[in-house]
């Protein structure tokens, strides 16, 4: 159905996945990633659902000519340190299989990450990180101690997540910086509505009204609302979104305010005092 309402008014099926606009925090996220990778520093990005965590950090470690090591484990809460360890290995030594010996799969991740750090920076880069178990970053510690010929930390680590889960843990939040993001402002989801829409989708009265709103605060919040506004149109048998169309999906049930910058058409205030002037008791002062 949105796709339907976006084709509607000649939008593409996703015209966000197009937009490239740099954010505050956007520059906040490239500047922590490029020191965790320069330094090998563990760090933690958070931010709610939608903020852009991942985009942001993606592009900078690409930016930074990181090498980037992810565990696949879609089960992020059941994540533990043996997967760590044979994404680390299937990623930087593709011709070796991780042994299956605890002890033996340390020793090799120790010697896989102190080869591959000659090459290039190694960052490890684990999303959701809000549901790890305590015991698993209690882990990445150890794993950053590892040494490889006078060599440490062998590796950067970036966590992404929605709560800080680190700073719980004092023996790893002591050793970690974090990055909280603030959200989109009033002027980058403005900008944002005008490149993805144009002026020829949206009256300028709607942008500032939908960038002023509490929705438009994180973009998967903005790109609803933009949704839910192109459905609004569509039913009012409208080809773009006019203020009062931002204004039923921002409040619905109330209507907006009058427009008190519109100018009376001429003769009008004449007219009503006449109208006053003819009423039974009632006089124009003079």
């Amino acid at each position: 159905m949105k796709v339907l309402m976006r084709k509607r008014v000649g939008l593409p099926a996703d015209p966000w996945s197009r937009l490239h606009l740099e954010t505050a925090d956007d520059r906040r996220v490239a500047g922590t990633v490029a020191a965790a990778v320069e330094a090998r520093l563990m760090v933690s990005i958070i931010g709610p659902r939608g903020a852009g965590k991942t985009h942001s950090t993606r592009k900078a470690l690409r930016a930074a000519g990181a090498r980037i090591v992810e565990p696949l484990r879609l089960t992020r809460e059941r994540l533990h340190m043996g997967d760590i360890e044979w994404a680390i290995v299937r990623a930087l030594a593709a011709d070796e299989r991780p042994r299956r010996s605890g002890e033996a799969r340390s020793h090799q991740v120790r010697r896989v990450l102190g080869r591959a750090q000659q090459n290039a920076p190694i960052v490890l880069l684990i999303d959701d990180a809000h549901t790890l178990h305590h015991q698993t970053l209690r882990a990445l510690k150890r794993l950053r101690e590892l040494d490889w010929l006078g060599v440490s930390p062998l590796l950067g680590i970036v966590l992404l997540g929605q709560a800080d889960k680190v700073g719980a843990i004092p023996e790893v939040g002591l050793r970690s910086d974090r990055v909280r993001l603030a959200g989109l402002t009033v002027d980058e989801a403005a900008d944002a509505l005008g490149v993805v829409l144009g002026a020829s989708r949206t009256e300028e009265r709607a942008v500032a009204a939908l960038s002023a709103s509490e929705r438009a605060r994180n973009w998967l919040d903005l790109i609803a609302l933009v949704d839910d506004c192109l459905a609004e149109a569509s039913a009012r048998g409208e080809d773009w979104i006019k203020f009062e169309c931002a204004h039923a999906v921002l409040h619905p049930g109330s209507q907006p305010a009058p427009d008190f910058e519109t100018k009376p058409a001429d003769g009008a205030i004449d007219g009503v005092l006449d109208d006053l002037d003819e009423a039974p008791g009632l006089r124009r002062a003079v």
